[in-house]
């Protein structure tokens, strides 16, 4: 995909779930330097300290949401992809429309982790 390991940002509160998203990204042979955050200071410290090519969302996190995430990296960062990982939008293609018009690349729901690695190459 790219010269060299692309840096993703994880929004994800939940170690196990950051640790699923990682593993699919291993399984579809994307090279990457993580980046986890699990509330909104870190994720706003990483979007600057970090630098990411690609940013990964959870939907629901305590205090925090990946709509606010996404609005918040759409203006610091509009150029890099943002994708929603989550379990919390099956069933509510209403949001999932407004986060779509709002900048998000794509989102991939937690049950169908396998989707990430295409998604991901279409972001980038």
């Amino acid at each position: 995909m790219m010269n060299r390991p692309i840096r993703v940002l994880i929004l994800e509160d939940r170690a196990s779930d950051a640790d699923l998203v990682e593993f699919e990204l291993m399984e579809a042979g994307i090279a990457f330097t993580p980046k986890r955050a699990v509330n909104e200071k870190e994720f706003l410290r990483a979007l600057e300290e970090f630098s990411p090519d690609l940013i990964l969302s959870d939907y629901d996190l305590p205090q925090y949401t990946g709509a606010l995430a996404l609005a918040e990296a759409k203006r610091r960062l509009p150029e890099v992809p943002f994708i929603l990982v989550t379990g919390a939008l099956n069933q509510d293609p209403e949001r999932i429309g407004r986060l779509l018009a709002g900048g998000a690349s794509d989102y991939v729901l937690k049950d169908r982790l396998d989707q990430l690695g295409p998604a991901i190459q279409s972001a980038l």
